[in-house]
């Protein structure tokens, strides 16, 4: 999801706030990610650490920098003293992949080739299914990575709701229930459904239909990602005022998702960028604090989470942190894209598992501007196997600039696959702007 991004003389009013004395805004620095602790180093946390408001400084080097600007106190979200707010640092567990997983990434092994485009950036050739750059080396190496996650294992068909909360700077609250549906077209790994002749050419489709408020009722967005990754997404939204749906720009890659702070290309846990109009560069691989254990009977309880100092906190009982070991990438726009959103764009990659779980996000002039914060919890596939998958997490978008943010969590757990009931088993209809005319009948 995303929201409006404010302009103009609200703009330069906030941005002289938080860069008044004592308020330095944070810019993107490489050397600030380098310094942060490499994965074979022997820097740790012991299991049972408290992290708070009063020793975070003592961790900031496994702390990506949404995480620092949340306790750093520079801006208007920031992580308070009291004890909802403390990280309590588990033991790392390891994640195995899933068997279908597992078996498409060894049958495609060495296929899928980076192949150069006329700006210098690379799409990926010879793709067939499973991670296509499981063991990513050197050269161009960051691109794998890239590549890696871009075409991320999910399950054939997800559907959720999700209550989004729209927080602004006075701290009201603007809740729209949306039913969020995914499907993967093509390049799928999961084992349940074959390509489908009709997906030809994608490689998802989401839709994003809102049910609540009254006043937002029956909008509706279905975003279609091509499968080669040179072709441009494609947007559509159906407007119920005028009962019809319209064909948005596909250059508007800054646009937000039905009035969010994600915008188009924030969607997928920021995985739905087109790869080949930017230039990716590997920061380190790092140990880095993430939560992806979350706990089933405490993830989706909303009194679980604080919204009030920092968007969609969570609090001990969701679940403990760990140390993973992650790439980091910078992802910066080519100038063929001209006034992009984003100066950078740094992603935080599970090596276990190829998932994003911060991302960074810098303005056009290289001030921090959102932090993209990602909480996962495993759900367990069709034949039980426990794996985490985007965009079935708990995740704020949050607008340090500007001091408003956008909350997504799923009421309860996803239906996956053959579980996957009403509009989410027609994808045929539903995942392609056809489907939009069944809306209001």
């Amino acid at each position: 999801m995303t929201r409006t991004i404010f302009a103009g003389v609200v703009f330069a009013l906030l941005t002289a706030l938080v860069s008044a004395p004592g308020h330095a805004q944070i810019r993107f620095d490489a050397a600030a990610y380098h310094a942060l602790a490499d994965a074979d180093s022997s820097q740790t946390i012991p299991v049972g650490t408290q992290i708070t408001l009063a020793n975070w400084q003592n961790y900031k080097q496994f702390m990506p920098m949404s995480m620092v600007a949340a306790y750093s106190g520079r801006y208007g979200w920031k992580v308070g003293p009291g004890p909802e707010y403390t990280v309590v640092v588990g033991p790392t567990i390891a994640f195995k992949w899933p068997t279908p997983l597992a078996q498409a990434t060894e049958k495609y092994a060495g296929q899928a080739q980076l192949k150069k485009v006329s700006d210098g950036s690379y799409t990926v050739v010879g793709y067939q299914a499973g991670i296509p750059f499981p063991k990513p080396s050197e050269p161009n190496m960051a691109f794998q990575i890239l590549y890696n996650t871009w075409y991320g294992f999910v399950p054939t068909r997800i559907h959720y709701y999700d209550p989004s909360d729209q927080i602004d700077r006075f701290r009201n609250h603007y809740v729209q229930m949306v039913d969020v549906i995914g499907w993967r077209m093509t390049h799928n790994s999961d084992d349940v459904y074959q390509d489908p002749p009709f997906g030809k050419g994608y490689l998802e489709s989401t839709r994003f239909f809102l049910m609540a408020p009254e006043q937002v009722k029956y909008t509706t967005q279905v975003a279609l990602l091509p499968d080669d990754p040179v072709k441009l997404e494609e947007i559509y939204v159906f407007l119920p005022s005028l009962r019809r749906s319209l064909r948005l720009s596909s250059a508007a890659r800054c646009s937000p998702i039905l009035g969010s702070d994600f915008v188009q290309d924030d969607n997928a846990d920021g995985t739905w960028l087109q790869p080949p109009s930017f230039n990716v560069t590997l920061l380190g691989e790092k140990k880095i604090l993430a939560l992806v254990h979350g706990e089933r009977a405490t993830f989706y309880d909303d009194r679980n989470w604080d919204k009030s100092g920092i968007a969609q906190w969570p609090k001990p009982a969701v679940g403990k942190w760990e140390l993973r070991d992650e790439y980091i990438i910078d992802i910066t726009p080519l100038p063929k894209l001209g006034n992009y959103c984003y100066g950078h764009k740094v992603m935080f990659i599970d090596k276990d598992t190829w998932n994003e779980t911060w991302i960074d996000n810098y303005d056009a002039q290289n001030k921090y501007w959102k932090g993209e914060m990602i909480y996962l919890r495993p759900h367990a596939l069709n034949n039980g196997e426990m794996f985490i998958y985007r965009g079935t997490n708990s995740e704020a978008m949050v607008d340090f600039q500007n001091t408003h943010a956008t909350t997504s969590r799923p009421t309860d757990e996803p239906a996956f696959d053959k579980d996957c009931k009403a509009e989410c088993a027609e994808p045929e209809v539903y995942a392609f702007p056809g489907g939009l005319s069944r809306i209001m009948r």
